[in-house]
């Protein structure tokens, strides 16, 4: 009896933590394509944020070693701050675009396609 009640509870919980993982923090605005058109995307979470100076911040992603520069007063900024602190609590990946001049400079941030969100899963489940 012990077995069937245990199994009728962790079930259940193992199906919606497995749920969670797939959802992003928020349906972020498409960014402008002249404002990524000099950068490269990947799909990852936010490890850390800590501010810098002003309005710049100094971001982690996983899995890298080297930190990356977010400045808040970017257009949509404050909505690109709120998804990266969700997505640093969570473990929720985001779309970064990274400009392509060696700065590490986030300019942009989207929700994941489903399939980015499927390989993120992939990879981070190994």
């Amino acid at each position: 009896m012990k077995k069937k009640l245990l199994c009728c509870f962790l079930f259940p919980l193992i199906i919606s933590c497995k749920k969670d993982s797939a959802k992003t923090t928020s349906n972020l605005p498409e960014p402008d394509t002249a404002v990524i058109g000099n950068s490269y995307a990947i799909v990852t979470a936010a490890s850390s944020i800590a501010l810098e100076a002003g309005s710049v911040y100094r971001l982690g992603l996983a899995p890298y070693a080297s930190f990356f520069k977010f400045d808040r007063s970017v257009k949509n900024g404050d909505l690109y701050f709120e998804a990266i602190g969700e997505s640093a609590k969570q473990f929720r990946p985001l779309k970064f675009f990274i400009l392509n001049n060696g700065t590490g400079k986030v300019i942009a941030i989207a929700t994941p396609s489903e399939a980015e969100l499927e390989k993120f899963n992939e990879e981070w489940q190994r």
